[in-house]
């Protein structure tokens, strides 16, 4: 969660288009364009679907956010900032958003479908990884990280459950509702945000953050990647 108000005038327009190649242009692209195929995943504010397109047969993750819920708990912010870092980033190693567009009821965010599921899914089928591995999706991070970077943005929720896999087997940044665009400076960003089990020095005292923070996310994403847990676990939340 993350503790800061923003009453922010953007909006997901009823058609917007996010394809880098814009083959749909001239085309109304909305729900009834795809084809559900099942789900992939259920969240506080919505699900994840697997759907393929009708006219391609290209399959995607179709993230459905409903609006009276995160209107409800003031979070549609998060939204707007996922599908705004996305709009933003074109990388191999960060998940791509292909199309954004809405109903009355819902927000919809069509991104790269990533069959290999997460870091966290392969975690508690592996219990840990070799050194060789861990290095390979850590160098795919560094890059991911870096590219956000030079455009000032940070991610600030670097952990198992959102670094996803694709069809190769390369790891791919996902889920960028708490990143911050803007940060320019080391310390301009104020708000609490991220999970417990990885929340950096900084974040904790409140002192204000910036790229650094994602450095140690790195660090502690590495760790996890080699024992099987993060370097500062235990069941007592305090």
């Amino acid at each position: 969660s993350e503790e800061e108000n923003d009453n922010s005038s953007n909006d997901i327009s009823d058609n917007e288009e996010c394809d880098n190649n814009n083959s749909d242009k001239k085309n109304k692209i909305g729900p009834s364009s795809f084809i559900c195929l099942g789900l992939l995943g259920k969240g506080s504010f919505g699900e994840v679907y697997l759907v393929k397109k009708k006219k391609t047969n290209e399959l995607y993750a179709m993230k459905l956010l409903d609006k009276d819920r995160i209107m409800a708990q003031n979070i549609f912010k998060y939204a707007m900032t996922e599908r705004n870092v996305l709009s933003l980033t074109s990388h191999p190693f960060i998940v791509q958003l292909h199309y954004a567009f809405q109903t009355n009821e819902k927000l919809f965010l069509l991104l790269d479908y990533c069959p290999g599921w997460d870091l966290a899914e392969q975690l508690s089928m592996q219990a840990r990884f070799s050194e060789p591995k861990a290095k390979f999706y850590l160098c795919e991070i560094v890059l991911a990280l870096g590219d956000l970077h030079q455009k000032d943005i940070i991610f600030r929720d670097l952990k198992p459950d959102n670094v996803v896999l694709d069809a190769d087997g390369h790891a791919m940044l996902t889920d960028f509702g708490l990143s911050r665009e803007g940060v320019y400076d080391a310390k301009i960003a104020k708000s609490f945000c991220g999970s417990i089990a990885y929340l950096a020095p900084e974040m904790l005292n409140r002192s204000g953050h910036g790229k650094a923070v994602d450095w140690y996310l790195l660090g502690v994403l590495f760790y996890e990647m080699l024992v099987g847990i993060p370097p500062f676990f235990t069941n007592n939340k305090e």
